[in-house]
């Protein structure tokens, strides 16, 4: 038995060694060809170009912005040492991001192992090595990347090993989630059911109800640790505000957002009582504050805002329980739905470039479908998966609250591919055993899921597709490369012929 179990455990060192190589390698190809062939791959824009000035004003000085109690810090200060030891590069930006994501494909592919065996490991581990949106989100300045890293980590923690975790691993577990937190406060959803999962392990080691001492000493460190980690930001944020804010004032708006005339499950541009908000982050942060200050006759703090924000949204989804049901039907839809909703960057506007991105890799279309099945043909095993189960409900559940955006539901990713890595072999078993029924109904489940999940719901908008386009003109004809940048505007006036912007750069390069 010994002999068996450390050749399967030779084998998994040896496949997760291959998984890092791959993952590495095919990371920084993207890197250089992003680098050589995508003309706006340093036009920095929206949240990205808040992060970047955020970044630069804490590592060589000047003024944060307005949205650093809106939005979290904790990407910022990130970056901010980043440019402290290497510059204000881009390429140093996306090299630590690489890495990130490189261990992120360890981290699948160990979680995989411990849960699943090696055989579904080495599905798991080559679907998050080829994944589209993770290589592209790490070429991005979001912190959809540093999420999904934590989250993995906090997973192996408290996955790690066959005994039950130490209070150092605990302690360090609770830390790890709290700092993905404080990054991204949706991770914050995942700590009840990893609370659940330490519960329930507990008693499946003892066959009985544990002693309420003993109880405490599993959650305690797992607790404290999470606490620790957050507090830094909420002392921080009370020293600037006065007020107990433990992570950001963004929830509110966040939630209106998803709960509006205007809104229709993925993020749109909110509007109350017909004033616009704007979608730039910072001119945001003004909107949102002025509006709720005059709304309420006095100057309003930034946890203040928040509430007023989310009673606008509760007061909407009382007001109209019919078009709230079917807007949270609406966003489960988009969720399990392959198109990814992008406010920031596209990813279809950045596959237009020569690279890694050209390159037939795995989608959500494929991801989710094999994950749903191999929750259900797993099912036996419910008591042990608490943590990976947690990471899926967590971030649905974010979505129906608030909306759907690609950056924001990449997280959930990294809890499907281990499902999706144990449904294959499980299928492979059902075929090995001729078990004809199981496997006929399975593929039924299968085929009908990713239909489901691959139906055409929404694509990108005229207005989306033409300004990106622009903003390609601008880029080449910056760089000097006229003929690119005409191709360029008259792409984007053929998509959305009121394209002004487009229209007019085209007539000052072509009389």
């Amino acid at each position: 038995m010994n002999n068996d179990r450390n050749a399967i455990n030779a084998r998994g060192a040896a496949f997760i060694f291959a998984v890092a190589a791959i993952a590495l390698a095919i990371r920084l190809v993207h890197i250089a060809m992003t680098a050589k062939y995508n003309p706006i791959a340093s036009d920095l824009v929206i949240d990205a170009a808040v992060y970047d000035r955020w970044a630069q004003a804490m590592a060589f000085g000047g003024a944060p912005g307005p949205t650093q109690i809106m939005q979290s810090p904790f990407y910022p200060w990130l970056l901010s040492l980043i440019y402290r030891l290497f510059g204000a590069d881009l390429l140093a930006v996306r090299i630590v991001q690489a890495l990130m994501g490189t261990a992120s494909c360890i981290f699948v592919t160990f979680i995989t192992i411990r849960y699943f065996g090696v055989a579904a490991a080495v599905i798991a581990g080559l679907l998050a090595t080829f994944y589209l949106p993770a290589i592209f989100y790490e070429g991005i300045l979001v912190p959809a990347t540093v999420v999904v890293f934590l989250n993995l980590l906090f997973v192996v923690l408290l996955a790690a090993g066959r005994e039950s975790p130490g209070m150092l691993r605990l302690l360090l577990a609770g830390a790890v989630l709290g700092i993905s937190a404080v990054a991204r406060p949706t991770a914050l959803l995942i700590a009840p059911f990893a609370l659940l999962h330490l519960l329930l392990a507990m008693r499946g080691r003892g066959g009985r109800a544990e002693a309420p001492g003993a109880i405490g000493r599993q959650i305690a460190p797992f607790i404290l640790g999470l606490v620790i980690a957050v507090s830094p930001l909420a002392i921080r944020n009370s020293m600037l505000t006065g007020e107990f804010t433990p992570l950001t004032t963004g929830g509110g708006i966040s939630f209106y957002i998803g709960a509006n005339p205007n809104a229709n499950g993925f993020y749109t541009v909110p509007v109350y009582k017909g004033i616009s908000i704007s979608a730039d982050p910072e001119e945001m942060s003004r909107d949102i504050q002025q509006i709720a200050s005059a709304e309420t006759g006095r100057e309003l703090g930034g946890g203040e805002i928040s509430r007023f924000w989310f009673r606008a949204g509760l007061r909407y989804a009382f007001e109209h329980p019919r078009r709230w049901a079917a807007l949270t039907w609406q966003k489960f839809v988009f969720f399990w739905n392959r198109y990814e909703r992008a406010n920031v960057e596209s990813i279809s506007l950045h596959r237009r470039f020569r690279g890694v991105l050209q390159l037939p890799l795995f989608t959500f279309g494929l991801v989710a479908p094999l994950g749903i099945i191999g929750i259900f043909l797993t099912r036996e095993r419910w008591r042990g998966l608490w943590l990976l189960y947690g990471g899926v409900l967590a971030y649905l559940l974010a979505a129906l609250i608030f909306y759907v955006l690609a950056r924001y539901r990449l997280p959930v990713v990294p809890f499907l591919l281990p499902f999706a890595g144990a449904g294959i072999i499980e299928i492979v078993v059902l075929a090995r055993k001729k078990r004809f029924l199981e496997l006929f109904l399975v593929f039924a489940a299968l085929t009908t899921l990713y239909y489901f999940v691959n139906y055409k719901v929404a694509s990108d908008t005229a207005h989306g597709v033409s300004s990106g386009l622009t903003r390609v003109g601008n880029a080449y004809l910056a760089q000097g490369k006229k003929e690119r940048a005409i191709e360029a505007y008259r792409e984007a006036i053929a998509v959305d012929p009121g394209n002004r912007e487009a229209r007019a750069n085209l007539e000052t390069i072509v009389p």
